[in-house]
């Protein structure tokens, strides 16, 4: 069952999460055979509801296994602290995909 990584934070530099994460990341979530549904580094996201960050993220991992993977991955551990560097208030959660009711 599919898995998936939602991600809020605030991009505080927003020339090195562009020019720095994204492009290092990308091939860590190819990797992992992560496809990214909402987000890609745009701030676009326009709020319904509070005072959200201004960047959320949906990727799709093909469980949670695989998710808990990427996330853990010796590969990817520098990557973040980029991502952690050039943004704040971030959280983060790992949740399975529904399953339909019978």
């Amino acid at each position: 069952m599919s898995a998936y990584i939602v991600l809020m934070q605030q991009i505080d530099d927003v020339e090195r999460y562009r020019n720095e994460y994204v492009p290092a990341v990308q091939p860590l979530l190819h990797k992992h055979g992560a496809e990214m549904l909402v987000g890609g580094g745009g701030l676009d996201a326009e709020p319904a509801q509070g005072d959200p960050p201004n960047n959320t993220l949906v990727i799709r991992f093909a469980d949670v296994e695989t998710a808990w993977g990427f996330l853990n991955d010796s590969d990817y551990q520098p990557v973040k602290e980029i991502r952690l560097s050039a943004t704040s208030g971030g959280q983060a959660v790992v949740a399975p995909g529904l399953t339909p009711a019978r």
